[in-house]
């Protein structure tokens, strides 16, 4: 009987011991599940930001006639008036609704009869140097390079949209190219923190500003249809 007993006692020992090394063991189970859903949160990347959307055709400025398709320019050389201005020009489609928009998605206004110019100054005049580049670079905003600087993580895509059948694409991506530099000069960062990509086709070239942060996915891209289903030319 007394034997019994002692068995008994040394069962409930090791019962108690047992159970007490179980519940040691288990907050690293526990741990291992916390790191887990931790990593699952930064590779799943934040969302984009998108800071705002304006038109290169600032102010009416005609700059963008520069840009013109060498075989486009000499085809509306060779039709009656032999200007621009009487064909079609994707760039005088509504700039004032896209400027209202900008100002709309960046909580920013602009002074439009700041940006006219004068009766004495046009944009071949000597003078007008300066005038002409504010125009071409008024959607280079300071304040989109102070937020990717902001967060040191953070990077920026600027989204390039035209027509590349009557626009020299490549030059117009140089000037926008230009402009992400200024805004990098501006603020003091890395000029490859923004990277600068062609979105597709608008009638009315356009840019988008997006702050992208670490592990984000790029914009996307919102080509317009074309009218006619016409396709890119080579």
């Amino acid at each position: 009987m007394k034997s019994f007993k002692s068995f008994a006692v040394v069962i409930s020992i090791s019962t108690l011991f047992s159970a007490s090394c179980g519940k040691t063991a288990a907050p690293p189970a526990s741990s291992s599940a916390g790191a887990l859903t931790a990593n699952s949160s930064l590779n799943s990347g934040a969302p984009v930001r998108p800071f705002g959307r304006h038109s290169l055709n600032s102010a009416g400025s005609t700059y963008l006639n520069d840009f013109i398709r060498p075989d486009v320019r000499a085809r509306l050389d060779e039709e009656p008036g032999g200007d621009a201005d009487g064909s079609y020009d994707p760039s005088t489609v509504d700039p004032a609704s896209s400027e209202q928009e900008s100002a709309e998605s960046g909580g920013e206004t602009q002074n439009q009869e700041a940006g006219q110019p004068r009766s004495d100054e046009t944009e071949d005049s000597p003078s007008a140097g300066p005038r002409v580049d504010t125009l071409k670079y008024s959607w280079a905003k300071k304040a989109f390079g102070e937020a990717i600087k902001a967060v040191p993580t953070n990077n920026g895509v600027i989204v390039l949209y035209a027509d590349e059948n009557y626009y020299d694409v490549e030059r117009l991506m140089g000037l926008v190219e230009d402009g992400r530099n200024r805004i990098a000069e501006t603020v003091a960062i890395p000029g490859d923190r923004i990277q600068v990509v062609f979105g597709g086709y608008r009638a009315t070239p356009q840019v988008e500003l997006w702050v992208v942060p670490q592990d984000g996915p790029m914009p996307e891209f919102k080509a317009e249809e074309r009218p006619g289903g016409t396709q890119p030319e080579d």
